[in-house]
């Protein structure tokens, strides 16, 4: 083997094994940028904690929202349980509300979940009579919510969030959570804009 032949075989095998160097480093140098990627996207994605979204329909209008608010941040879902179960017809659906409220009533809701993962709930429902339903008294009287924020929404053709919130302040007093304003929730971009207005959404 002449010396020219020998000395090109040299060449070419430092060519191979350098570049293959090359880019065992280049990835290797790449993946603490990669690691680092992952590790802020899990901060962003749990920075509000894990998210519960716990709604009552009667109508159907209360749903449509918490499942469009359900694929704005990917909570989860869980429509409550009621006993007695409100009447579908309207007429004795507000008869019953009313008296319920009259009473100072606590409905059963059957279906609560264990709360203990969850950081953050949005509680959605009807607005009654310019309030609340009853059974929301019994979700904040029968739950452990010390350190949740609560973030209540609503639907209603006429009455506001506002007229919600004095009784949703004297339902969370003493509970050592925290208790968003909250949003009446009649349609996607008065969601949307809560949603970004308090960081909730990207």
């Amino acid at each position: 083997m002449s010396k020219k032949t020998i000395v090109s075989l040299i060449l070419l095998a430092l060519l191979i094994f350098g570049g293959g160097y090359y880019a065992i480093q280049r990835i290797t140098a790449s993946t603490p940028a990669t690691s680092q990627t992952q590790a802020a996207t899990t901060h962003t994605s749990k920075k509000n904690g894990k998210a519960l979204i716990l709604y009552y329909s009667n109508s159907g209008t209360t749903e449509t929202a918490a499942k469009y608010l359900q694929r704005k941040t990917g909570a989860d879902l869980i429509k409550l349980k009621l006993s007695p179960a409100y009447p579908t017809d309207y007429s004795k659906l507000v008869t019953v509300a009313k008296r319920q409220i009259d009473r100072n009533s606590r409905p059963k809701i059957t279906n609560t979940p264990n709360l203990k993962s969850y950081k953050t709930i949005y509680l959605g429902f009807p607005t009654w009579y310019h309030r609340p339903p009853m059974f929301i008294n019994t979700f904040f009287e029968a739950n452990a919510l010390r350190g949740k924020t609560v973030i209540p929404f609503t639907t209603s053709m006429s009455s506001p969030i506002s007229v919600s919130t004095p009784y949703l302040k004297r339902m969370a007093k003493g509970k050592a959570l925290t208790l968003q304003p909250g949003f009446r929730a009649n349609n996607e971009s008065t969601i949307n804009r809560y949603l970004k207005q308090h960081h909730l959404i990207d």
